[in-house]
């Protein structure tokens, strides 16, 4: 098991915030829509994958 510390938790948190506004600005609504459906999916996989 892998044990992230709060510190760490906090900067992923600020680093995928920040490259969520970038982004937002960079490409078009439907391709965001379709990114963010995508690491739904796959988080929902991990998580349920981690469990079995």
């Amino acid at each position: 098991m892998y044990r992230i510390n709060m510190r760490r938790l906090v900067a992923i948190s600020v680093i995928c915030f920040g490259a969520g506004i970038l982004l937002s600005f960079l490409l078009p609504g439907y391709f965001l829509a379709f990114i963010e459906a995508a690491v739904i999916v796959a988080a929902g996989i991990l998580l349920l994958w981690k469990n079995h």
